[in-house]
């Protein structure tokens, strides 16, 4: 869907922030998303609280609403129901005018039961299912609530200013690949009466896992620089997650990370070397099915994966390979067993300013195969952010494809069948994402990598 407007350039603004950590009551479920293979709850006890921002940008048209949540990944279902709710039923926003970003922090609650499903994941029960499911129920009405009385606020009157940094935080934790992105986009938005900052947006690419695998809810270094900005500047500080699918942070933890990140921002706002950003907002979300290497509608293909899955029964892998085993052979017994896993993909173009959101854990090879893209057009300004909208599965390059590993989830002598302790086993799908065959430059049109370069490309003209 795309909606194209031709209205005055004035730019209004307002922003709120809502405390999301979970507490029970009224969360029904303290269970945690971001880590397998073994069940793993809040114990109600938090480092760096949680939260949601919400920053209505109207251009005089009708008003683009960001939400920004610290949560690790929000499915397909969940996300349309948000979208639902927020475009159709309370009628705040046009569809491709509203845009979901998670930070992706893996000390935030578990939202959603399908990708990942919790007793795949984290071998959750019944019970414990339907507690997950109360508390995502909780979480869309407070979403819906904080963008209604965000659309609703007063705004006032802005400008936005846009520059780049630059920071080293991370490292690629592929052995396919040591590039990470050191991106640092900021666009600061000042009222445009007094001049006064009244906020800032800032992203980076790195998965937010400092804290590690343990009970205590935090936002992690998200949450250290939000706060760190917000103390010494004294205004809303909103972190967009960039392509981070295949990079980790460098040791430290997350004061140490976060402070970095923070002083990185800062150092942009200091230099006061801003381009400006004007409306009109033009804005598109489209969608796009990433291919599965196992074609699930053969079916000589369908009765290879279900032999495979049937020798897992056994339990020789682990059981989380047990416990997909059986949920995938439920699906192919009811006919169920997905095709493809949709990707969509949204672009809001401004003067000055191209963002290009794209849901799902994509790996940071995209960032520079995007820009290429982006330079050829002479698009100019990008940002590019990702786990926007859903995130259910990784989206890796060729590049990581073409070799077995977590990310590009196939193991020796099975390309076809999501490999044990893999990203798609977690995310609870069938196989990995069809590439292009090994070494083919560029990539096969039929492949992951040319689908997603082919749906930026086309949003970006």
């Amino acid at each position: 869907m795309s909606l194209f407007r031709k209205t005055a350039a004035t730019l209004s603004v307002a922003v709120n922030t809502l405390n999301l950590t979970p507490k029970h009551p009224p969360w029904p479920s303290l269970w945690m998303g971001g880590y397998g293979w073994n069940p793993r709850g809040g114990d109600g006890t938090y480092a760096r609280k949680l939260r949601a921002h919400c920053l209505v940008l109207d251009d005089g048209g009708s008003p683009n609403v960001l939400l920004r949540i610290d949560v690790v990944s929000i499915p397909r279902d969940v996300h349309l129901e948000l979208r639902r709710r927020i475009v159709v039923v309370e009628k705040l926003v046009a569809d491709s005018d509203f845009l979901i970003a998670c930070s992706h922090t893996h000390g935030g609650p578990m939202i959603g039961s399908t990708h990942p499903h919790p007793n795949v994941l984290m071998n959750l029960q019944p019970a414990d299912i339907s507690a997950v499911d109360g508390s995502t129920s909780l979480f869309v009405d407070l979403m819906v609530d904080l963008a209604k009385r965000t659309v609703q606020a007063p705004k006032v009157p802005a400008t936005l200013h846009y520059a780049e940094g630059s920071v080293r935080i991370g490292h690629n934790r592929t052995e396919e690949s040591d590039a990470v992105v050191p991106d640092v986009p900021v666009l600061l938005v000042r009222n445009a009466t007094t001049t006064e900052p009244v906020a800032v947006l800032f992203g980076y690419a790195c998965h937010p896992v400092c804290r590690g695998n343990d009970t205590i809810f935090d936002s992690d270094y998200v949450g250290v620089v939000i706060e760190s900005i917000e103390r010494r500047l004294g205004l809303p500080a909103l972190f967009f997650q960039g392509p981070a699918g295949d990079i980790n942070p460098n040791p430290g933890g997350p004061l140490v990370v976060g402070e970095k990140l923070a002083d990185a921002v800062v150092a942009v706002l200091a230099r006061n070397e801003f381009t400006t950003v004007t409306g009109p907002i033009r804005t598109t979300l489209t969608e796009i099915q990433l291919p599965f290497a196992a074609d699930t509608g053969d079916s000589a293909v369908l009765a290879q994966l279900k032999r495979t899955f049937e020798s897992r029964l056994d339990g020789h892998l682990g059981q989380a390979e047990v416990r997909h085993a059986r949920l995938m052979l439920e699906q192919i017994r009811t006919g169920t067993l997905p095709r493809s896993i949709p990707m969509p993909i949204q672009c809001w173009k401004l003067g000055g300013l191209t963002i290009l959101a794209l849901s799902h854990e994509v790996l940071s090879g995209y960032q520079q195969l995007i820009k290429d893209v982006a330079a050829r057009l002479g698009t100019g300004k990008l940002w590019v952010m990702a786990y926007a909208n859903e995130t259910q599965c990784y989206v890796p390059t060729d590049v990581t494809a073409w070799q077995p590993g977590y990310e590009s989830s196939w193991q020796e002598g099975d390309r076809l069948t999501a490999g044990y302790g893999s990203s798609m086993l977690a995310y609870s799908w069938p196989s990995p994402l069809k590439s292009s065959p090994e070494g083919k430059v560029p990539a096969d049109p039929g492949s992951t990598q040319a689908i997603v370069l082919a749906a930026c490309e086309a949003l970006l003209r």
